[in-house]
């Protein structure tokens, strides 16, 4: 759902129109910007159940994700990062969209938001995780088969052995979910993508 997606595009996925709105302030305590972000998650899951793509509604739709590795940039909001994650939570939750929403490295995720791993492994989070989140399955929602590409650099490249042992080890230690990111890699044309990207964004990614 987003709004912010990262996925190495221009402004995250922003919008460059709400950029220009006098007095916002983007993923933070600010009441244009919640209001714009609160239009966008209830516009789509509105859409989403009137095209019964939910999982209760026969959907293959599982859950939902509310902004996107808010945790690493967190502190330089302060106060109002923290407020903010509150407000996330709850403005997507009463949505009722009927399936759980997530958090991704969201170590102060309320507990109606599943906190969630993103990287290359993530057997070691799960201890952890249990630990803060005693109720809460372990999902790996972002396994990055390789990396993105940046203009005049390397092809990151990673083993196909590498990427299937951070699967073994994911589901021995107790995890639940595990997704890959990407798993279809694609093109991220003209302006589209972040700075510095390159315009193919395949990711090494399992399927070409």
């Amino acid at each position: 759902i987003g709004p912010y997606v990262c996925a190495e595009w221009n402004l995250g996925g922003f919008p460059t129109w709400l950029k220009l709105k006098g007095g916002i302030v983007f993923r933070t305590f600010n009441n244009l910007f919640m209001n714009a972000m609160k239009v966008w998650t209830e516009k789509l899951v509105d859409m989403l159940k009137k095209e019964n793509l939910l999982y209760p509604l026969g959907g293959p739709v599982i859950a939902m994700q509310i902004e996107n590795e808010y945790g690493l940039v967190e502190s330089e909001y302060g106060e109002n990062g923290k407020k903010y994650v509150k407000w996330a939570a709850e403005m997507a939750t009463n949505t009722n969209s009927g399936v759980p929403w997530i958090m991704c490295w969201q170590e102060d995720a309320p507990s109606n938001i599943i906190n969630t791993c993103n990287g290359f492994y993530c057997d070691n989070w799960i201890a952890g995780h249990h630990a803060k989140f005693p109720n809460q399955p372990a999902w790996f929602t972002e396994h990055w088969p390789g990396w993105f590409q940046q203009w005049g650099g390397p092809k990151p490249v990673r083993r196909v052995e590498d990427v299937a042992f951070s699967v073994l080890r994911w589901y021995a230690r107790g995890g639940t979910l595990m997704n890959y990111y990407m798993f279809h890699g694609g093109s991220n044309f003209s302006r589209t993508d972040g700075g510095m990207m390159h315009t193919s964004y395949d990711y090494d990614e399992p399927l070409d």
